[in-house]
């Protein structure tokens, strides 16, 4: 039997695999309803440190703020989080812990480490590995 050819379909379908998520992706649509709680808190943890709290992404056209259910990512005050990226990386430990041990993940770990590390959903410019790394590296310290 002749072996298929990997073409640009199959490649097509492994980007969209690796990357299930675009720019107006929010973070709520990769966390199972019954974790939506964390994902505020989450917020709320890290809030001194986002800019414009967390806020500034979401706005609707009307002008209502709806708070993480819009959050398209986290955008940090990069001189706010200066100094304080271990904080950061522990508070996505803690929260990522509580979350995976629940099943409450909509995508696989690699897909949340991807979405957090790709520039429109994140400016800590940090590469998916990396994060991978010192997230689970928090976790084992933590626990």
């Amino acid at each position: 039997m002749k072996q298929k050819k990997a073409g640009r379909t199959s490649q097509r379908q492994r980007e969209k695999r690796r990357y299930p998520f675009n720019e107006s992706t929010k973070l709520i649509e990769l966390i199972d309803k019954k974790h939506y709680g964390d994902v505020v808190k989450l917020i709320e943890r890290l809030k001194p440190y986002l800019m414009d709290g967390g806020l500034q992404r979401h706005t609707l056209t009307t002008g209502q703020r709806k708070g993480p259910f819009l959050l398209t990512g986290l955008f940090f005050d990069l001189e706010a989080v200066s100094g304080q990226r271990q904080f950061v990386i522990d508070e996505l430990a803690l929260f990522l812990k509580k979350v995976k041990g629940d099943g409450g993940l909509k995508c696989s770990q690699n897909v949340f480490f991807r979405y957090l590390s790709c520039p429109e959903h994140c400016n800590l410019a940090i590469s998916e590995n990396t994060l991978k790394a010192h997230v689970l590296e928090a976790i084992q310290r933590l626990f």
